[in-house]
């Protein structure tokens, strides 16, 4: 990835910033030169992650939301507008898994649960900053879709794969209708990361090392794809799925 400051200027939020895949996306997009607005359900770990980026020098704020809440959806998005001056980027991270288990034992309220925050989620926060963005005629939107989106897995929950999926078939419809105005919607498909999601054995972990010798990129290659699709080399992508998954799904 670039060395500079090639968002220098830009706001974006990343919401479940507080841990993992997002608190590391944030980071990585504030050295990038971004002001970056941690959103989190956990309001006292956004905030102790956006101090402590605020005390290395980054420009960051924390603002506290439940994503399956339309209403604070749209709280998060004037948040950001009033504290930051406007949005141009919006990292759909923030999810939950499902209970693993086969499709006819899980839960309507599982089920509901997980299609809530990991689908429906994404689309309250998306539908919040478009009229910021379209106002501005720039914004660049990236859905943290997953493998289980393209790879059936028994031990995963159908539930939270059809959301996933979800994400993809948003990525694609809502790019369509908004490139025009200047916006680019993209998503990426991470494989294990071995420090999210269902802990591995160690018997796991050693059988999925011997198929696969990349091993586990942790969240930094995922931040790092974030990165490239918010900056400049992403000028020309839209509507594409970005697999980063150290050779765990290959192909197309």
């Amino acid at each position: 990835m670039p060395d500079g400051r090639e968002l220098e200027g830009r706001r974006v939020i990343v919401t479940g910033a507080a841990q993992g895949i997002g608190r590391r996306t944030a980071q990585v997009l504030a050295q990038a030169g971004a002001a970056v607005a941690l959103a989190d359900i956990r309001a006292s770990a956004a905030q102790a992650a956006a101090d402590a980026m605020a005390a290395q020098g980054h420009r960051a704020i924390a603002v506290e939301c439940d994503i399956a809440d339309p209403s604070s959806a749209e709280h998060l998005a004037r948040t950001v507008r009033d504290q930051l001056g406007g949005i141009d980027g919006l990292v759909n991270n923030a999810g939950i898994d499902a209970p693993p288990g086969t499709a006819w034992d899980i839960t309507p309220d599982d089920w509901n649960r997980v299609i809530d925050v990991d689908l429906n989620g994404a689309w309250w926060c998306t539908r919040a900053v478009l009229p910021v963005m379209r106002a501005q005629r720039h914004g660049r939107i990236v859905f943290i879709s997953s493998l289980a989106a393209r790879m059936g897995n028994a031990d995963i929950s159908p539930a939270y794969g059809t959301a996933k999926a979800g994400l993809i078939g948003l990525t694609v419809a809502l790019s369509a209708q908004v490139e025009a105005d200047g916006i680019l919607v993209n998503a990426i498909t991470p494989g294990p990361t071995g420090d999210t999601g269902q802990p591995m054995s160690a018997e796991e972990k050693a059988g999925y090392l011997r198929s696969h010798p990349l091993g586990f990129g942790g969240a930094q290659p995922v931040a790092d794809g974030v990165r490239f699709l918010l900056g400049p080399s992403g000028d020309w992508l839209s509507g594409s799925v970005l697999n980063i998954s150290g050779g765990e799904f290959r192909g197309i």
